[in-house]
């Protein structure tokens, strides 16, 4: 069974369709262009896998797609191309990616871009910007150009991608800097860092004031910032700490909600609210302000929607919901005992419940040190006020075992079996070996399922459509880790499983400070969009003790 991880063919699709409608423009076939854009536009906003429309016969249900646009998607979906669209891709622009990345740069502009003043490169077109050519066109104007030179400046010096957390880190440090500033009258986090994804590049950061060189100046004397890499009188742009580049802009205070709801994103909200102002002649100015993002909402009518579950489906898990963190580690790494440490840490969060899942085997923790671990929570069971589960990480050896002894996993509430070696196996033997490990009824949670390390590596090569229908039948449930540099799995990519299998969620916090973690969690659960019944941390202690859940 193929599976797309966070909706892949979707996203590819709908470029590939983008595409096709700005050659069509290039042509002058502006009718063949309008069917391709609205079918890409259909495709970009399509909550379930493309694959599965396509499976069930039900494509011509999706806005825009007729019998010609069904066979090239159907093409696509066989051969990952749309042969129409080889035919002309000469005629586009050889940064398309790039320039197609630009939010303010729609396909019709791209084409006037290339038709009026032959821009057909990045470097074409901050060309343009510079000798002032963009803003003469028709439909840009100043507004157009200054964004999209924002933007263009941005990619050009924007680092890899660093672990959300991290870079949240560093944006709550500049904000701290920053908020003392005289005359500061707003200062706001948005961009997609505010929407809680699990990675990020950048940071962008909204203020208004009467005076925006100044709060422009001391943002380049913030301790956080390390190189200043673009300042004038109305933004400033700095590399951080972790890694993430800082971009600081001033915003009109009449404006300020609509610019922090456009920034924020996603595009495909945005441009719904965008629409809805359009339709109802919306215009926000000093003597109509739009304040806060309420304002705008308020005027077409729209209701509030938190950053986090923006373009999403709405949550069916909250983070009332959850009860308690089900991989916190307190022995692993220098062979103490953090214990009660941990588990006052968690009872101060908020939690029913942790599941002490220290690594095992190897230079770890041995049977004879697990025993140890497993009488220390037993004597400390009703020291704290909060219930400590037993648990273990174990590796999936390369032939698909447990490496550890049978015995003392039989003791545990939660066994996780996770791939920490042989990163490089091919995708057959990576999911035959999950698969093997998937038949020792000792095994509870498949942990960090991909492997990834944000910024660091891709995860390994494995069928996660077949893996998860194998944990369905196995009553296994895979993990949503809310370690930073893991976000493993990510919100997105349970989505897109066909099979529903049991989720868990872990900080994998080795220390009390990382256990604050959890609220990464909190929010991939309900980004998730998954009932209560099919997250674990959702159960009483009662039903996880002894594995009862597997019962």
């Amino acid at each position: 069974m193929a599976v797309t991880v966070g909706r892949a063919d979707n996203r590819r699709a709908a470029d590939l369709f983008y595409d096709l409608a700005l050659a069509m423009e290039l042509q002058g076939e502006r009718w063949r262009a309008n069917s391709y854009l609205k079918a890409a536009r259909s495709i970009e906003e399509l909550t379930e896998n493309l694959r599965s429309v396509s499976e069930r016969g039900e494509l011509r249900r999706i806005e825009g797609v007729g019998e010609s646009i069904e066979a090239k998607v159907e093409e696509f979906l066989r051969t990952g191309r749309i042969e129409a669209l080889e035919s002309v891709r000469g005629l586009l622009p050889e940064d398309l990616e790039l320039l197609r990345g630009v939010p303010s740069l729609g396909t019709r502009r791209l084409a006037d871009l290339d038709l009026l003043l032959g821009v057909r490169s990045v470097d074409d077109l901050l060309r343009a910007i510079y000798e002032g050519r963009l803003s003469e066109l028709p439909e840009f104007g100043e507004e157009v150009e200054r964004r999209t030179l924002e933007h263009l400046v941005w990619r050009r010096e924007e680092a890899a991608e660093v672990p959300a957390p991290f870079a949240m880190r560093s944006a709550h440090m500049i904000i701290d800097f920053l908020r003392p500033s005289p005359g500061l009258e707003r200062l706001e986090l948005t961009g997609p860092l505010r929407r809680r994804v699990p990675a990020v590049a950048n940071i962008m950061l909204l203020f208004s004031s009467p005076a925006p060189d100044d709060i422009i100046a001391r943002f380049g004397l913030c301790p956080e910032v390390t190189e200043l890499l673009m300042v004038d009188r109305q933004q400033a742009l700095g590399k951080t700490t972790s890694g993430a580049v800082c971009m600081l802009r001033a915003v009109a205070h009449e404006t300020f909600g609509l610019e922090l709801l456009r920034t924020t994103g996603p595009e495909s909200y945005v441009r719904e609210i965008e629409r809805s102002m359009r339709e109802k002649s919306v215009r926000f100015s000093a003597h109509r302000p739009a304040v806060t993002e309420g304002d705008v909402l308020a005027a077409v009518q729209a209701p509030m929607v938190r950053p986090e579950m923006r373009g999403l489906p709405n949550a069916k898990t909250s983070p009332d919901d959850l009860r308690g963190d089900l991989h916190v580690r307190a022995t692993s790494y220098d062979g103490g005992m953090r214990v009660l440490e941990m588990a006052a840490a968690a009872k101060d969060l908020g939690h029913e419940y942790i599941c002490l899942c220290d690594r095992l085997g190897g230079r770890r923790m041995d049977p004879a040190a697990l025993e140890q671990r497993n009488i220390l929570i037993d004597e400390s069971a009703d020291l704290l006020g909060i219930t400590i589960l037993k648990g273990g990480e174990v590796d999936i050896t390369p032939d698909g075992r447990l490496d550890f002894p049978t015995g003392p996993l039989e003791g545990l509430d939660i066994v996780i079996a996770s791939i920490n070696t042989a990163l490089t196996m091919d995708r057959g033997e990576m999911t035959a070996r999950v698969l093997k490990a998937m038949e020792d009824p000792l095994m509870d949670v498949l942990g960090h399922p991909t492997g990834r390390v944000i910024g660091l590596r891709e995860g390994v090569q494995i069928d996660l459509g077949e893996v998860s229908q194998a944990a369905v039948d196995a009553g296994v449930a895979l993990e949503m880790s809310a370690y930073p540099d893991r976000m493993d799995l990510d919100a997105e990519t349970v989505r897109s499983l066909d099979a529903a299998p049991l989720i868990i969620l872990g900080t994998e916090a080795a220390f009390p400070n990382e256990l604050t973690y959890w609220e990464w969690a909190e929010a991939a659960a309900e980004q998730s969009g998954l009932p209560p019944e099919r997250i674990m941390n959702t159960r009483p202690a009662e039903q996880l003790k002894g594995r009862r859940w597997r019962r």
